[in-house]
């Protein structure tokens, strides 16, 4: 179902002397794991499996891999944009190798999306591939495509990423509409940072809907996050230690803005953050600098709210929410 490159595989094995290496993979590729240790093994190389959650090429597991003596580290499933060079990374993409699931879908699109309009598309890792041949079918069916520029969290033209839409925001004005060939996950942070209509096709569950009902709902429940914000004066600023999520000066200068505005407020570290670690802090109101999709998809977990940076200025008064919203692109960040 996946394409695995073992000649590269085996080129950054040599190019590293790697002897003992960590495996991370995301739940949804697992059951893959055995064929990649199979694989170590028989190159006399010792592989160590990561247990702990994976979620994205922001999240390399380099403690880890450091406290159990690894040489590197494979992390499957992503494209790396965030290699800090303390150890060596192999991004092992795991692309899916048979389109027809894809391109079964093709002939609902245009009843879906309607006529004479230009479409943007975006794809996350595993249906790169097939990203030109999915054009190409669309093209014959009458619809007009466009495929955005890659980005510094993506190194592939037309890729998204859960925090990254930059793809469609190369090409904004030349569309009327984004198709994203993934899940409802990628759809829904599309639809929030783009002013147009988004469509997901997911060709594992052989569905295509629009989600931008949904992508309003989020942003109404955001806007009431951050009016209880407003009336909150302890807060917790929190930090990130995965090594693609750290942004400490970025911390730094909303604790000081915080401040300004009247409120007192703290520097809070945090790995893999859940509600318990949260209700045992005595702050009121917490700002996201981590993952940004942790405030838009778990914020109902937390009694608190979970405001992004650029909701927390819309709180503070130093940008309008009309204004953002307009824009949007900066709405996860």
């Amino acid at each position: 179902m996946y394409r695995i490159d073992f000649e590269k595989l085996d080129e950054w094995i040599r190019e590293n002397n790697i002897q003992k290496v960590l495996i991370q993979a995301p739940l949804g590729l697992r059951l893959q794991l055995p064929l990649i240790v199979k694989y170590l093994r028989e190159k006399k190389i010792k592989p160590i499996i990561s247990t702990g959650k994976c979620w994205g090429a922001c999240d390399v597991a380099y403690m880890e891999a450091k406290a159990i003596g690894a040489d590197g580290i494979i992390h499957m499933g992503h494209a790396g944009f965030a290699n800090n060079g303390e150890l060596p990374v192999f991004y092992m993409e795991c692309r899916i190798t048979d389109p027809k699931p894809l391109l079964d879908i093709v002939d609902k699109i245009p009843e879906a999306i309607g006529e004479k309009k230009t479409v943007g598309i975006g794809a996350t890792i595993q249906w790169i591939d097939f990203l030109d041949l999915f054009l190409e079918k669309l093209e014959e069916k009458g619809v007009k495509c466009v495929i955005g520029r890659r980005s510094h969290k993506t190194p592939y033209r037309g890729q998204v990423v859960g925090c990254e839409y930059a793809c469609l925001w190369s090409i904004i004005d030349e569309i009327d509409c984004s198709i994203i060939i993934g899940s409802r996950f990628h759809g829904v942070g599309a639809s929030i940072t783009t002013p147009k209509p988004v469509y997901v096709v997911d060709p594992e569950m052989k569905r295509l809907y629009e989600v931008n009902s949904e992508a309003e709902e989020i942003l109404k429940r955001r806007y009431a996050w951050i009016q209880v914000f407003k009336n909150s004066n302890r807060i917790g600023v929190l930090i990130s230690t995965k090594p693609g999520q750290k942004k400490f000066s970025t911390a730094v200068k909303l604790k000081s803005i915080l401040e300004e505005c009247g409120k007192e407020a703290d520097l809070l570290t945090v790995d893999e953050l859940n509600v318990d670690q949260l209700d045992n802090l005595p702050y009121e109101a917490y700002v996201n600098t981590a993952c940004p999709r942790l405030s838009i998809e778990d914020q109902m977990k937390f009694r608190s709210p979970l405001l992004l940076p650029s909701e927390t200025l819309i709180a503070c008064g130093r940008l309008r929410w009309e204004n953002t919203i307009y824009c949007r692109k900066y709405l996860i960040t």
